[in-house]
């Protein structure tokens, strides 16, 4: 599944104080947003068999508003951005919905680790790009996060079957909506945390014996 910005021309004539449009529009190119999910199973340092969970994502509603204020000023002089925040943690879950772009939440998030409560989201590493040349980042990144033995499966063995990718800002930040490190990461919150991608898979079962290596990348 894709998400897709497409741009097209028409052409315009003047009459009578008003335009007139005419002609079929010319389809210009189309500028895709694809998103792609990945993840596999260590066990004793080998690949656990049947583990390879991948395929394309839904970038959601909420990702998509996320991109159109992250290249905006709300303010000038001085300068202020629209957004501030920026794609920082990655959190898992035990149900499933349609991959469709009103996604606004996990179905049934999880904590990552038992610790400072239960936390749901957990931090991704610094991302790279994977089409990147020497003068260039290319037009792709990618994000990463490997889970322990006992992360994800705090308490015995778990059932994944969703992830989804956020930004470490909260809409509902005071004063300043959108702050960097303002979104609450706990699983108490998770329901009110909604992700810039989506991905749902078949179900996987992760036990405290397993090491899972998570892959997101972005594609314009």
């Amino acid at each position: 599944m894709k998400d897709e910005v497409t741009v097209r021309d028409y052409l315009g004539v003047a009459g009578g104080g008003r335009s007139v449009f005419a002609g079929d529009p010319v389809e210009k190119e189309r500028v895709y947003i694809e998103g792609f999910f990945s993840m596999y199973a260590r066990e004793n340092g080998k690949i656990v068999p049947g583990s390879h969970r991948d395929g394309k994502n839904i970038w959601t509603l909420t990702g998509r508003e996320f991109l159109a204020r992250l290249m905006s000023y709300s303010a000038y002089s001085p300068d202020e951005a629209a957004r501030n925040d920026r794609i920082r943690y990655i959190g898992f879950g035990v149900g499933t919905t349609p991959e469709v772009s009103s996604v606004s939440q996990l179905v049934s998030p999880i904590a990552y680790t038992a610790s400072s409560g239960g936390l749901f989201l957990a931090e991704l590493a610094i991302p790279t790009y994977p089409f990147q040349t020497s003068g260039s980042f290319g037009t792709a990144v990618r994000y990463t996060r490997e889970f322990s033995e006992t992360e994800l499966s705090t308490s015995g063995s778990v059932l994944l079957t969703e992830a989804g990718i956020f930004t470490d800002g909260s809409a509902t930040a005071s004063p300043d909506p959108f702050e960097p490190g303002t979104r609450d990461l706990t699983l108490a919150q998770a329901q009110f945390q909604a992700p810039m991608g989506y991905k749902t898979f078949e179900a996987f079962r992760k036990t405290q014996n397993m090491i899972i290596s998570c892959f997101y990348e972005v594609r314009f």
